[in-house]
């Protein structure tokens, strides 16, 4: 990168007066046209994508600058809502070439599954070898995309799990909000003691537990990650949860229910980001969560912690997500698919995709860099890489509903722990034997 390259905290005074895509086109892109640069003639590449604005911008400056690079090869750019976004691409993927994406995102928990079902070409190896992958990228970034030997992707969007708090609201309570929590007997204390629900127009809770998955999600593999040697979730002989098997896992679950239950209200400004409202103490996030604070609350004064350990003296652990870009074995040149993914994916990229989009680096040593460290909730944020192991999801958007459903069944309809847990656990499996792959 040159010293046209924009910090974060440039991009961010830049973003009040100019588009993404002006201010991208200010950053020091990667190099086009190096090494494993391909020859094509007359290539056209599709790329779908889920859309966000930020994200479709950065695209579109990458596409300008390959194209410019490489004039024989069109990018085929789709940034596609959400809600429409995984039906497009399965009916797209089950009619195969002509219809379905060259070049497309999905999320780690369905990478093996792309690849057993015979969809995804490996990385070329005269782009990027499979060594130089793992010298590159933090192994828990590329590992759910490995089998026999080869990669199926390459990462963006690597988020961990963190805590946000409200630094006027901590202070009030004669709170540091910069220390970190003890333990999570220490988080529940200061949760219950910054509810207040009273019926005023000062009223906030003290915890906001909405996005559920990620609150469970975090406490299980915390738990069987540091105190199980780091057992995996599901059972390679029956291909079940092995939660049943540890009451402790059914205690943590009963212990979520009670926090979010006292220090939480479903009714509460329901709909509303509460925390940016300033009516929430604090909540679970991605380090991604500053770009929307910024927009939403660039006024609020904030602080990054670590998640909590589960007991004092326990080594901090979090769980990391991120997403794949792939490549269809479909592609009309499999050169110019994977020279295009790694394009937008190498170390440079990563910068951009840093200032632009909050994503964590998931190249190994980058997270060290100054750069992406300006503050201490940076330092926290990019700290957080180095313990983070990958979420265990087999499959994706079902563990969303299937985590929020046993929460509600306690929290809003009054079941036993243990019945949701039960059924919970039940759904799991059943979930984990439709999404399994060979």
């Amino acid at each position: 990168m040159n010293g046209n390259t924009l910090s974060r905290r440039r991009f961010l005074v830049l973003s009040g007066t100019m588009s993404a895509a002006t201010i991208l086109a200010a950053c020091a892109l990667p190099e086009p046209g190096g090494e494993g640069a391909m020859m094509a003639e007359g290539v056209t590449l599709s790329h779908w994508q889920h859309h966000s604005t930020g994200r479709a911008a950065a695209v579109e400056e990458f596409k300008a600058q390959f194209e410019e690079a490489n004039p024989d090869v069109t990018i085929d750019f789709q940034s596609i809502p959400w809600a429409e976004y995984w039906g497009k691409l399965a009916a797209g993927i089950a009619g195969g070439e002509g219809s379905a994406p060259d070049v497309f995102q999905i999320p780690m928990g369905l990478v093996e599954q792309y690849i057993a079902g015979d969809n995804l070409l490996p990385v070329s190896d005269s782009v990027i070898t499979s060594g130089e992958i793992e010298e590159s990228y933090l192994p828990w970034t590329v590992q759910r995309g490995q089998r026999g030997g080869e990669y199926y992707g390459l990462p963006l969007d690597v988020q961990t799990l963190v805590m946000y708090r409200n630094d006027a609201i901590y202070e009030e309570a004669g709170l540091d909000p910069k220390a970190p929590y003890a333990d999570l007997a220490d988080m529940y204390n200061q949760a219950a003691l910054l509810t207040k629900l009273e019926g005023g127009d000062d009223d906030r809770i003290g915890v906001h537990t909405g996005y559920y998955s990620a609150f469970q999600t975090i406490l299980y593999q915390q738990f069987l990650q540091r105190e199980r040697d780091g057992q995996a979730w599901v059972d390679e002989s029956t291909n079940q949860l092995v939660w049943p098997d540890y009451p402790e896992i059914l205690e943590t679950f009963a212990w979520f229910c009670d926090l979010s239950g006292s220090s939480d209200d479903d009714s509460f400004l329901s709909g509303q980001n509460r925390f940016a409202l300033g009516r929430a103490a604090m909540q679970i996030g991605h380090p991604v969560t500053r770009g929307s604070l910024l927009a939403q609350a660039p006024d609020m004064a904030y602080s990054i912690v670590p998640f909590p350990t589960r007991s004092v003296g326990q080594d901090l652990y979090t769980a990391g997500s991120h997403w794949m870009w792939v490549v269809g074995k479909w592609v009309p040149d499999s050169e110019a698919g994977w020279n295009w993914v790694h394009y937008c994916t190498n170390r440079d990229a990563q910068i951009i995709w840093n200032d632009v989009a909050g994503d964590l680096p998931s190249f190994q040593g980058l997270g060290a860099d100054p750069m992406f460290r300006p503050d201490s909730n940076a330092e926290v944020c990019l700290d957080s890489l180095e313990y983070a192991t990958p979420w265990e999801w087999v499959g994706w958007a079902e563990w969303v509903k299937e985590l929020g459903d046993g929460r509600d069944r306690v929290v809003i309809g009054g079941e036993d722990p243990a019945a949701s847990f039960n059924t919970m656990v039940a759904n799991l499996n059943d979930v984990i034997a439709a999404n399994t792959v060979s």
